[in-house]
């Protein structure tokens, strides 16, 4: 299937000038008739998706088609709001950007990429092998991550700036008085949280809990850690859903939050205010991450960038209610 680049190769121009005429986004008087001419031809001649032409009476191209990959379970996702709202905004900036979703691809199909029509694009939220990369190479070689840092893939990547966030947190309620710091979560942060807690000499492997990032298991794991008298002074935990089954197991033991233990969430999300109490969160903005990304796909489609960007997206800490100062 031919592509804008294909496009600008054939007519000797630009990608975007390419994309700019056939979208009609370019002013009459910056590019000559001649050009446009030849840019309307090689499309037609590329069988480029043309849809009915408009008032003026110039072809229009029907958009970017990508694929959307979403690399977790459903249950996954419905435990994770903040994976949710990422795939939100990456869906609605499609939208105002002419960018048309054509593939949904999960773990459950990745196997099936070999029979799928090749795309523009593609934008990926999760993390993913070298081999599933390979598999997703066979719909589109403009590939965008939405995830944690992965190495040696040589494909566009918009990260949360991990160590910055981890460092941020534990700096926090060092600095509050908590000497006595766990974390609930999935292994690829609980690592990062571990060498920063190291660095602060903070660490006690005793309150690190490497776990699937479920809400029950931030129920069982604080539920067995409060009967066995076993608790931290406070606990970063990896989402919002883990964090209010948390919260739950410690009422249950009589455990006062944040008088006995203060709790952080990694995932900020806007009903975190009603917890009772409101959660004190790490805030990364889904919305600016789905803008970066679609900057970064336009850019590989339209001006046929091969250099593979990295870009690192801070995190700032939303004080609330469950935590507190540590008195001894």
């Amino acid at each position: 299937m031919a592509a804008i680049k294909d496009i600008a190769k054939l007519a000797k121009v630009s990608a975007a000038t390419a994309y700019e005429v056939l979208h009609e986004d370019t002013d009459s008087e910056a590019v000559s008739e001649d050009t446009k001419r030849r840019i309307s031809q090689a499309a037609e001649s590329l069988n480029f998706r043309l849809t009915e032409k408009n008032t003026a009476g110039s072809p229009l191209v029907s958009g970017i088609h990508i694929a959307l990959a979403i690399m977790d379970s459903a249950d996954g996702e419905l435990e994770n709001p903040f994976f949710a709202a990422l795939r939100k905004h990456v869906e609605k900036s499609c939208l105002e950007n002419d960018i048309y979703i054509k593939e949904i691809i999960r773990y459950e199909n990745i196997d099936s990429t070999d029979k799928m029509s090749k795309l523009d694009g593609m934008i990926v939220i999760g993390s993913i092998g070298e081999d599933d990369f390979e598999k997703l190479k066979k719909v589109s070689e403009n590939i965008v991550f939405i995830s944690d840092a992965i190495a040696d893939i040589p494909a566009d990547q918009v990260s949360i700036d991990v160590d910055q966030m981890t460092e941020l947190v534990i700096w926090h309620l060092k600095k509050m008085g908590h000497q006595k710091i766990g974390y609930i979560g999935s292994q690829t942060w609980g690592n990062t949280m571990m060498e920063q807690l190291d660095k602060a000499n903070l660490l006690s492997e005793g309150h690190i809990y490497l776990t699937e990032p479920y809400g029950t298991e931030g129920y069982r794991i604080l539920k067995e850690a409060a009967v066995g008298n076993q608790l931290a002074d406070a606990y970063m935990i990896q989402s919002s859903v883990m964090s209010l089954a948390a919260i739950m197991a410690l009422r249950e033991e009589n455990v006062k939050i944040p008088e006995d233990v203060s709790i952080v969430s990694f995932y900020d999300v806007p009903e975190a205010h009603y917890f009772a109490p409101s959660l004190t969160a790490i805030h990364v903005s889904a919305l600016e991450i789905a803008g970066i990304a679609m900057k970064l796909l336009r850019e590989r489609v339209i001006e046929h960038r091969d250099t593979p960007l990295k870009v690192l997206v801070p995190a700032t800490l939303k004080m609330r209610e469950s935590t507190a100062k540590k008195y001894r």
